[in-house]
């Protein structure tokens, strides 16, 4: 079998947000999952419910290939959009794990948990957009900058299609060459 995963993919998108949601954030999140898929993105996310889940399914809608890192050793736990369940049975800890996989960071909703993720995204210099028509962390946060450790900031964005361009801008930056690297400066 040849799977020539750089080659194939443009890069990988965390997905991150809240693991209970209403039918809008759902909605919303399973066309966001289909825009990366169409875009050739990977998609990475803690492959549970709610946003997790929703994303994935939008993705599988488009053929596009889904990654959950899971806070459990059993990894039957996984929402069934994952093709590839990795487990970290640390709990909350497994966030850092989900924000430093990815290249840029996609906020959508979210909770406490997602909080951490985007502080743990800024901290590693990881580009973060949050979606900003959703109740929850992302709306809150967008368009601002956590503290003064970087020169850019969290970018709101108010739909899909938006939350599309701004990823599809942000790899064309010399800072993402969609080479599936992580930024390791912190």
């Amino acid at each position: 079998m040849n799977f020539d995963f750089k080659n194939k993919f443009n890069g990988v998108v965390s997905v991150i947000g809240a693991s209970d949601i209403n039918k809008d954030i759902k909605d919303k999140t399973i066309e966001i999952g289909r825009l990366i898929a169409k875009n050739n993105y990977v998609i990475v996310c803690g492959g549970l419910s709610g946003v997790m889940e929703a994303v994935c399914k939008g993705a599988k809608e488009e053929g596009g290939f889904t990654v959950g890192i899971i806070p459990s050793a059993e990894k039957s736990i996984a929402n069934k959009y994952i093709d590839l369940v990795i487990p970290c049975p640390f709990s909350q800890a497994r966030n850092i794990v989900v924000v430093l996989t990815g290249d840029v960071c996609l906020a959508i909703s979210g909770k406490a948990g997602t909080l951490s993720e985007i502080s743990f995204a800024w901290i590693y210099l990881k580009p973060i957009v949050a979606l900003t028509d959703v109740e929850g962390w992302s709306s809150k946060i967008a368009n601002q900058k956590l503290d003064d450790r970087r020169a850019d900031m969290i970018y709101g964005v108010k739909s899909p299609q938006e939350a599309i361009e701004k990823i599809n801008e942000l790899f064309k930056k010399d800072k993402l060459k969609g080479d599936l690297s992580f930024t390791n400066n912190f």
